[in-house]
């Protein structure tokens, strides 16, 4: 039987609190019985933040939250329920707090991954916190002494801007989220129609996806079986 690391392997570049990164996670979740044991997902750092040079405003993210909540009517998502001042202004140490669950196993990063995102969007909680994100590392039952340390000592910090520079610069992905096949094919936006924004950032339209109609999950299967080729 093959180890994980001898896998084909996807690479997902997204944002943590990109609501297509969060659906794309969502129906990976839900195929997970199928890829288990055959690819292995890796989470890869693609922050917003950094090359737009600024925080993604809440503005952005309340509007594309009914459109995702349309497309995905069973994802647990929720209107931002705490005060403002709350809400996260970084995600760049919720991606170091992944690549510390990254550094103990593969299981451990999917399930904080799966965690770190839902807590945010489902929970309102501040990811942005050293606190909250050891309390999610608590939850999802990582080593919390070996996650306190790694995340303390900032040992896997560099990891999420060479990530970042990975995906924007030399892939030059499209965008939150894309897939990245073995043979370095990208697959952006899987199953996902596309905003139309006005330069007032008010949503004025939706693009439909440009993959097949039918049911979502089939794209990601379809994905899957590329990298199995």
């Amino acid at each position: 039987m093959e180890t994980s690391s001898e896998l084909p392997t996807i690479e997902m570049y997204s944002d943590i609190h990109c609501p297509w990164g969060y659906l794309a996670a969502f129906r990976l979740g839900q195929l997970e019985l199928e890829w288990s044991g055959r690819v292995r997902f890796a989470w890869r750092c693609l922050p917003l933040e950094v090359v737009n040079s600024r925080g993604t405003p809440k503005n952005t993210l309340d509007q594309e939250l009914p459109y995702l909540l349309q497309i995905e009517p069973g994802i647990p998502a929720r209107p931002w329920r705490r005060p403002e001042w709350e809400y996260p202004v970084t995600m760049l140490p919720a991606f170091e707090a992944l690549k510390c669950a990254e550094a103990q196993s593969d299981e451990a990063a999917l399930v904080f991954n799966w965690a770190v995102r839902r807590a945010f969007f489902a929970e309102s909680r501040c990811v942005s916190l050293r606190h909250v994100l050891i309390d999610i590392a608590r939850e999802a039952g990582l080593d919390l002494a070996c996650f306190v340390n790694d995340f303390d000592s900032g040992r896997y910090k560099h990891l999420v801007i060479e990530e970042s520079d990975q995906g924007w610069n030399i892939l030059k992905v499209k965008g939150s989220p894309t897939l990245v096949l073995p043979s370095g094919e990208q697959r952006p936006y899987p199953a996902t129609p596309e905003l139309l924004w006005d330069a007032d950032e008010h949503v004025v339209g939706i693009k439909p996806s440009d993959y097949p109609e039918g049911d979502p999950l089939d794209a990601y299967r379809a994905i899957i079986a590329e990298a199995l080729a």
